[in-house]
Formats: C-alpha cells, structure tokens, sequence
C-alpha cells in the first residue's frame, strides 16, 4: 500500500505540474499569454540566451588587474557545479556582448568561434552555456513554445462536444488543441519548432507589437527579431495551413482550431533545440517528401494529396536555441562552406525546400587549424561573417587549481591528496604560460621594473597583487598602477598570452601519475614534483617544452625549482606556526605598533604607555627597527612612511569605521617581519624541527614529557588547521628538513 500511495503522490504530482506549466495550449490561450508577458514571448535565440545570462545573475571580482564581471550560469549551479568553468571572465563577457549585439540588430548574422589552445575549456564554456538554458526553459521566465497540427477523429468533429481551455472558460475558437489522444486521428508537430506567432501574417504581427507597445506593455525601443518581423512557417506547416484555409474557404479562425501550442523544453540529449556537431562532411541538415509516408495516412482528405517535406538534422534540431561546431576548422573547408550562407540569410537550402532559422551558432577551433584557415583564399568572406573569441589558458593559479580540485576529488585518486600538491601544479602550469613583458610599452619610469621582472614575480603580481619585495613603495606603487595593462598587453597579438603552455589535461594526467607513485601513500607535491620533471622531458610532445627561454620565461625545467622553492617556504611557515614558535597576529601587533607610533609622528601627537597609559613621544627607535627590516635597498624611509600612511589613510577612506588589515593592505611586510624572527632564531627553529621529526618517526628518547606533549600538538594543529595526515607530515618534515635544515 505505501508503495501505491508513493506511485500515486507522484502521478498526482507530474500531473500538477504539467498543467502548472501551461504545457498544451489553444491558440487563444497562447495569446493571452503573449498579452500578459509579451517581452518573453516575442524573444528570438539570441535574446532567449541572453535573458539566460541575466537570469542567474553575475558577481563582480575582485582582481589585481581591474574587477571582473563573471556571469554565475558558468558556476552550474544548477547541477551542484558540476560542468563549472573556472575563470575565462573575459570570454563570458565577450559573449555576452555579441548576444546583445544580436538582440539590438534583431538578427544572429555571425557564427561565433571560440579559439584558443588544446584544453583551454572552450567547449566546457559552450556546454556550461547549453546546460543553463535548458533549467531555464523549464522555468516559468523561461517558457518557450511551438505547435503541432492536430486532427480530430470525424465522430469528434461531428459531435457538439465543447473544447475548451483547461484553464477555465471554453477556447473561443472552439480548438482541439486539448483533445484526449484517443479522439485525434493525427497529429504532426512541427519538425523546426516554429514559433506560434509565425501563424499570422507579417503585417498583423507588426500591429500587435505597435499596440503593445502603444498600452505600455513593450518599451519603445523594443526590437522585433527579424525571423518574427518577416519570418514564415516551415514549408510543411505552411502547406498545412495553406490546405485547410483552402479547405474552409479562407475562414482562418478554422485553422487555428487545428493547431495545438506545445511548450518547448530544450534538451541537449534530445537535440531539442540544443545540438553538438561532431567533425564530419556533410551539410547538417536534409530535406525529403513524406506524402506516401504511412504514419500521415490518418490526415484529412485534404490534406492526404499534399507534397509535405520532411526536414531534419542538426540544424533544424538547434533551431529556436544554439547549435554547437565542436572543433569546426577540423572540417575540410568545402564541408562548411554553407555556413556562410546561413549566417548571412539565417536559413538553409535543402534540395527540397529553405528552412528559416533563428539559432545561436557557436563553434570552437584550436589555433593551429585557425592559423590555416587564415591562409585559406577565401578566408576574408569567411571572417566577415564569423565572430573570433580567443580562449587562453587560464593565468591566475587560484583558478588553475579549481580545476584539479574538481577532477581529482580523493575519490578517484583513491588516496588523501597533501595540501599543496594541486596547487604546486596550478602554480608550474600557470608559469608555463606566462610571457615577457615588453618593458618600452611603458613610461620611462617604470620600463626598469617591468623589464627586471620573473616569472615567479608576474605570477604572485597577477593572483594576489602582490608585487616584488626588492622594490621601492614607490616602485610597487608604480607597478601596481599598470597591472591591467600587463595582463592585456598581448591581447591582440597572434602568440598572446595564454596561447602556449601547460594545459590543464597534461597536468591533470601528471597528478593522476603522481598519485600510483608507490613511495607515498598520499597524493603527494613531492610525487608532483617527481612527475613534473618526467614531463618536462617530453619535448618530442609538446611544443611549449621546446621554445626559446627569454628572460627566464618559458622555462618549464626552472620553473619546477622555482614551484619548490615555494613549496618549502610555505610548508617551513606552516610547521612553524603549529609548533607555536609565534603567532601569526605578533606579526600584525608588531607592525600595528609600528603605524600608532608612525601615524603620531606625522601628526605631531602623542602614544599612550601600553601599560601607565601615560602620554609620551612616539618611539623612534622602534620605527627605525621596523624600518631597517621592511625598507628595500636605495628606499628613503620619508617615501617609506608616507606611501604606509597613504595606503592605510586609502583604506579608511572605502571602508568606514573598520579597522585596517594589515595583513590584507601590507601582507609584504609582515612577511619580511616573519622571515626576519625566523633568520635570528635559525638553531632554534632547526632544533624544534628535528625534535618534530624525531617525534613522526617514534624516536622520542631523550625528550622530556613536556616537550613531547607540545610536538604532539603540533602534530594535531597540522591535521586539523592545515590538512596533514601522519603519512604527508612525515614526508613533508623530512623534505623539508633535507633541503632548509641540513648543514
């Protein structure tokens, strides 16, 4: 019984929600709706596909070159993330554009073709973009709908039965849109999915937009796509509708009452209205006749004599939504050559009939196939008519490693993955794909800066604003200024930055390799590292691998010392931390002392005592101290004070009444107070350390109780704080006493 009352609740409920969702409508239905919500229903592709951009919404990134709008569909949340494309803000915004573009102009005239390297997500993009229309059309702001000529069974017709709306009062038109299945003879739903407004004449469409726009209902800058403006019925609707207007001697209202409006909802898997395209050397759609074809044989009299056309294909199974080329330039150029014509004319011509299309065609190619397709003779018609989006790699690690987070969960590697180890490798590849600058673009004052910078440094200044420590404030101020022009320089040039490296699958396929490493039970960086090195020696493979170093850029083998050389200090401070030999906020207390005796100084004032809170004269020899750690060579200490009062007075000024972090504005200079304690107290830390691994390996002779008790801790600090398991600690702590700690 409990299972025929679940079977029941759900019967019950798909039957609610299909009446909910005004899935069958008469014609005058259909119309009361276009009334009521007349933008949504006069939409063409390129508007559908950009109200879906707007109806999940956007969130504005912060980034050291400038903020970034990213459109939240690319998150799928709508499947949990899963499909979610990490960074490409700038090609989410480039497509945004064009699909404005196209709603202004009122019609799609370009194939739109995402370019860019092997792995650089342009179809995760383009099936991220698919997947959220599709949840959108089964929404109720993203309800789209079509029609099916239906035909009643004679006795219906016959009868006086009343057909009317499921939604209350009887169709005015007495339509047999809702019949039962059992009382219709046939039924032929429209193979273009042809919107239901192409039923009326043109010049009556125009009317209905002058009037709503006359009461308010549409602004008066709305545009009428073009396939509504002046669009027709598929040849096989047309000649139906043709027939039994002849048939009821041009009574049209007699029409109407054959057709039903269906609600469309997109499907990739069921090429409803979203389509991918394979390789291949076929035009990709085909017309035929189907007038002996049996399951017509039901139809009207009538109609049983007309030549109907059958249609079909990709194109005409993307049509009202997008139709994807995956890796379009792979074609030989004469299988594509119609896409010309189609972009242009927004139809296709089959042997038997034109099909009008109103599509999103969206395309993806890698550069080495675009490169020869430029050389092509033909290659200025083509681009007339084609919108280019370049996809680079990503460049900010920070994204980089989302990526192998989501692929490389613990469960497909079926191991616990040590912190570090997907980050060291979004931190090579990342490297791989970064250029040298061109330092003469610049103003003369800061062309030594750029000219004198690494790899490593471009890296921490494009993800975390974090400029070099060898500069002046001054000189971090001036580089800071021109960060924006740093990440965009190569833009528009054809090796632009981004199009050559490390792509995301070879990484991925060098940690999967990494974790089978038989000599750590984790997934571990020193596994990575392992594993990096071994691809590096694959030059045969990878074209990245054999370019020309230049100012140490493009150096794959130096960058994996490079990424270790990160990977120790940041494991170094993480066990130095847990073991409590200070706390990270004495840093941030120590330069927060530093700006209330700086700040009175400058303004002539006076510091209360810590502990009499007696008024007294700032403490010079305290700001010389601090100073003489965190002033760079040549850097007058006046500059050096007034950029820290300027950056902080900055602060206050977009942050009212919150106190400033230090860590956030000056995360430099806490890290230069940090290393400095570390380099005074060298043999202590080296001590504790080797007491630390003493304690991993069980060898605790010697160590009194409560030595142990606080290695223990710092063991649980590690594991809970930052991730360690006792295998990765061991391997960590033993790495990293052999390269820092070994005299």
């Amino acid at each position: 019984m409990e299972t025929r009352a679940l079977l029941d609740g759900i019967v019950n409920r798909i039957r609610g929600e299909f009446a909910q969702a005004r899935s069958l409508l008469a014609v005058d239905d259909y119309l009361s709706l276009l009334g009521e919500r007349p933008r949504q229903q006069l939409r063409g592709a390129a508007q559908y596909l950009f109200d879906v951009f707007e109806h999940f919404g956007t969130e504005t990134l912060r980034r050291s070159y400038g903020d970034r709008l990213r459109y939240r569909l690319f998150d799928a949340p709508f499947d949990n993330g899963l499909g979610r494309v990490a960074g490409q803000e700038a090609v989410q915004g480039a497509l945004y554009r064009l699909l404005r573009n196209f709603l202004r102009a009122g019609r799609i005239d370009r194939l739109i073709l995402l370019h860019g390297p092997n792995g650089s997500a342009k179809t995760s993009l383009i099936h991220c973009l698919a997947r959220a229309a599709e949840v959108y059309s089964r929404t109720e702001q993203g309800a789209l709908y079509t029609i099916n000529w239906v035909f009643p069974s004679p006795k219906v017709q016959k009868g006086s039965i009343g057909f009317g709306s499921k939604h209350g009062a009887s169709s005015a038109l007495g339509s047999y849109a809702l019949l039962e299945s059992a009382d219709l003879d046939a039924r032929v739903p429209c193979e273009v999915r042809d919107h239901p407004l192409l039923l009326f004449p043109p010049p009556d469409r125009a009317a209905l937009v002058r009037e709503l726009k006359q009461r308010g209902a549409l602004p008066e800058d709305f545009v009428l796509p073009e396939v509504l403006e002046r669009g027709d019925l598929c040849s096989r609707c047309r000649a139906i509708a043709d027939a039994l207007l002849a048939t009821h001697h041009g009574d049209f209202a007699e029409v109407l009452r054959h057709v039903q409006v269906e609600r469309l909802l997109l499907s990739r898997r069921y090429r409803r209205g979203i389509v991918s395209v394979e390789p291949q050397m076929s035009v990709d759609a085909y017309s035929r006749p189907v007038t002996a074809d049996r399951s017509l044989a039901s139809l009207p009299i009538a109609l049983q004599n007309l030549v109907l056309i059958s249609t079909g294909g990709p194109l005409v199974e993307g049509n009202r939504g997008i139709v994807e080329y995956n890796d379009l330039l792979k074609r030989p150029i004469e299988a594509f050559k119609y896409l010309l014509s189609t972009t242009e004319s927004a139809s296709a011509s089959l042997e038997f009939t034109t099909v009008f299309l109103d599509t999103v065609l969206i395309a993806s190619s890698n550069e080495a196939h675009l490169d020869a397709f430029k050389e092509y003779p033909d290659w200025q018609s083509f681009k007339g008519r084609i919108e280019l989006i370049p996809v680079p790699y990503l460049r900010r690690y920070s994204d980089e490693v989302q990526i192998y987070q989501r692929q490389i969960p613990p469960s497909v590697v079926d191991r616990h993955i040590a912190p570090h180890a997907l980050e060291l490798a979004a931190r090579w590849a990342v490297l791989t794909r970064l250029e040298p600058p061109d330092a003469d673009r610049y103003p003369e004052a800061v062309q030594r800066i750029v000219r004198d910078l690494t790899p490593a440094e471009k890296l921490a200044l494009y993800d975390q604003a974090q400029v070099p420590e060898r500069l002046t404030t001054r000189e971090a101020r001036d580089l800071r200024s021109i960060v924006a022009d740093l990440f965009d320089e190569r833009r528009d040039v054809p090796d632009y930055e981004g199009r050559f490296g490390a792509s995301a699958r070879e990484v991925r396929g060098a940690l999967m390799n990494a974790a089978q490493n038989p000599h750590y039970k984790c997934l571990s960086p020193l596994a990575v590292l392992d594993e990096l090195r071994q691809l590096c020696r694959e030059k045969t493979l990878y074209d990245y691998l054999r370019r020309e170093t230049e100012h140490g850029f493009r150096d794959a083998v130096a960058f994996v010392d490079e990424v270790e050389k990160q990977y120790l200090d940041a494991i170094d401070e993480e066990v130095c931390i847990s073991m409590g030999l200070v706390a990270e906020s004495s840093y941030q207390d120590l330069f927060g002392r530093y700006v209330r005796h700086l700040s009175a100084w400058v303004k002539g004032e006076k510091v209360p005592h810590p502990v009499s809170g007696e008024l007294q004269d700032p403490d010079a020899t305290l700001m010389t101290e601090i100073e003489e750690i965190l002033l760079s060579s040549g850097e007058q200490r006046d500059d050096f004070r007034n950029s820290v009062i300027s950056q902080i007075g900055a602060y206050s000024l977009d942050h009212p009444g919150e106190a400033p972090p230090y860590g956030e504005i000056f995360p430099g200079y806490l890290r230069k107070l940090q290393d400095d304690f570390f380099n005074q107290r060298r043999k202590q830390v080296q001590r504790a350390k080797e007491n630390l691994l003493r304690v991993i390996h069980g060898e605790t002779a010697g160590l009194d109780a409560k030595s142990l008790q606080r290695l223990q801790g710092t063991l649980e600090t590690m594991r809970q704080r930052f991730g360690y398991c006792e295998h990765c600690t061991a391997d960590m702590v033993s790495f990293l006493m052999k390269k820092r700690y070994t005299d």
